[in-house]
Parts: structure tokens; sequence; C-alpha cells
């Protein structure tokens, strides 16, 4: 049961997603956002029961338990008034990334609770956690956390002498902490590469950046903006080297 319970729980991710992203028009945004007590959003929860319910229809009959409607369509009802619950409070809700990540974040949690009830899946999921809690995959996830936050704070220690040696002139105007971010995407997706042994995206991926850093460096009147940078990129590759070859040594 172990396999077809989070089968299950897939084809319900697939429903919310296929629901929410896909088989959502427009329209329907925009109606549900401008008035409450929208139709669209009464169709949008219902587009979502009805996948649920056919899901839940043919895990029961694939999997044993036969055409039972009642714990189907319990389930089902359970799912698409939360649904239905979730995104009008959510139209009270400024649009951000913070709301939007909020919302599938609790969709996610309603999908999860009611399978776990539904076939016994929170069994499913201790078991699941007993073949995760292994140290191979505990020091990836150090690794990622590592590549994050605290390579991030190395780098800028490393670099401050140098920092301050940069002209007024030769700092730009960019995005707030969007060098940051870009550090840790960077750091997190080489980290990525090296774990696959897919070292081409690594070359991809600083062939990439070289290219989008090119105009700042040759409009650059002084070198100092170019070794400045390159030390950055040297110090964000080599600190998500580490890890990923740490790992492979071990393991």
């Amino acid at each position: 049961m172990f396999n077809t319970e989070f089968l299950l729980l897939a084809a319900l991710f697939a429903v919310h997603l296929l629901a929410d992203f896909y088989l959502q028009p427009q329209s329907w945004i925009k109606d549900r956002q401008r008035r409450l007590g929208s139709s669209a959003l009464v169709a949008h929860s219902l587009v979502h029961s009805g996948g649920y319910l056919l899901v839940l229809l043919w895990w029961n009959h694939s999997y044993g338990w036969g055409w039972h409607l009642v714990p189907a369509l319990l389930a089902t009802a359970a799912l698409g008034l939360s649904h239905y619950l979730i995104d009008l409070t959510k139209s009270y809700a400024k649009n951000s990334a913070g709301i939007f990540l909020l919302d599938q974040l609790l969709h996610l949690v309603m999908i999860l609770l009611v399978w776990g009830y539904y076939c016994d899946g929170f069994t499913a999921l201790q078991s699941a956690w007993q073949q995760f809690y292994k140290t191979s995959y505990l020091a990836v996830l150090l690794a990622y956390l590592w590549v994050l936050k605290p390579s991030s704070v190395l780098i800028q220690l490393l670099l401050q002498s140098w920092h301050s040696a940069l002209p007024d002139q030769q700092a730009p105007q960019t995005l707030p902490a969007a060098g940051h971010h870009i550090g840790m995407l960077e750091r997190v997706l080489i980290l990525t590469f090296v774990l696959l042994e897919e070292y081409a995206g690594i070359g991809f991926l600083l062939a990439a950046k070289s290219v989008f850093r090119f105009g700042d460096l040759t409009r650059s009147s002084e070198t100092k903006l170019t070794e400045y940078v390159l030390l950055g990129t040297l110090l964000s590759v080599s600190l998500s080297f580490l890890p990923a070859l740490l790992f492979k040594l071990w393991f």
C-alpha cells in the first residue's frame, strides 16, 4: 500500500495544479478579485472538486475499495469547500508573492490532511520519513543550507576590504539585495549540478552570467570592478563545489 498511497497523493496534487493554473481562465481570476460572492470562484471550486472526485473514485476502484461513493464524496466536499474558503479569504488580500505562496501552502496542507485521513496516509508518511532519515540525505540538506546564508555572509566578509577600494562612480544602481539573491541561486544551481554530475550546466550558468555582466565590466574605466566581480564569482563557485565534493568523497 505504501506506493499506492503516495500515488493518490501525487494525483491529488496534480489535480490542484491543473485546476489552479491550467483550467482557470484569466477572466475567472479577474472576476473573483473584483467582487465577493463571485460565480467564477464557485465554478473554480467545482472544477477542483470534480477533479478530486474522479481521482478518488479511480483510486478506490483500482486498489480494492470498489466504487464507494460516500468516503470519496466527503473527502471531495472537504477539499472543495476548503479551496473555496481559502480563495475567498485571499480575495481580501493584496496580490504579492508572499500571499501567493501562503495560498498554495494552505491548499497543499488541506490536500495532505484529507489524504492522510482518507487512506491512512500518515502511516505512509512515517514510513517515508524513516527512509529519508539517513546520513546521506541529511548531508545533502546541510550542503544546501550552507550554500545559502552562511556562504553569503562569508563571501561578504572576504570581499569587505576590497569593496571599500571601489570608487563611488563604479557602484552602479542596482535592485535592493539583488546580488545577494543572485549569488544564492547561483550556488544552489552549482551544487545541484555537481550532485547530479551535470557539469555542463555549470559552464552554461557561468557563461550566461559572464554575458550579462560583460557590459558593466567593459564600461568600467578601471580594472578594479572586473577583479572584484571575478573574485566574488570564484568564491561563490568554490563555496558551492566544496560541500558537493565532500559529499561525493564521503558517500
